[in-house]
């Protein structure tokens, strides 16, 4: 890449809310607490089982996959009530 996320996540003066899922293939749980570390204005939350598009997903490669296709799947619960509560609380909404 030709930007380094944690150096351009530190120069934001905003709220950040970083979400990781623990099944997650392509970004994993350090590089989301490397951002985390890079920004005093962040909230970091790992959501268990959730993968890298916002699915509950296995962590077996073939199985968190079809997950990728498949648009009837839901997005992850957690994944939803951390954005709705990280907006009520930030924003006051």
């Amino acid at each position: 890449m030709v930007y380094d996320p944690a150096i351009e996540i530190k120069k934001l003066t905003i709220p950040l809310l970083i979400i990781q899922g623990t099944t997650d293939l392509q970004v994993n749980v350090a590089d989301a607490t490397v951002l985390n570390d890079s920004n005093h204005n962040a909230v970091l939350k790992i959501i268990n089982g959730m993968n890298h598009t916002l699915k509950d997903a296995p962590i077996e490669q073939e199985k968190n996959l079809k997950t990728y296709g498949n648009p009837k799947l839901p997005l992850s619960s957690m994944f939803k009530e951390s954005l709705i509560n990280f907006m009520k609380d930030t924003f006051k909404l």
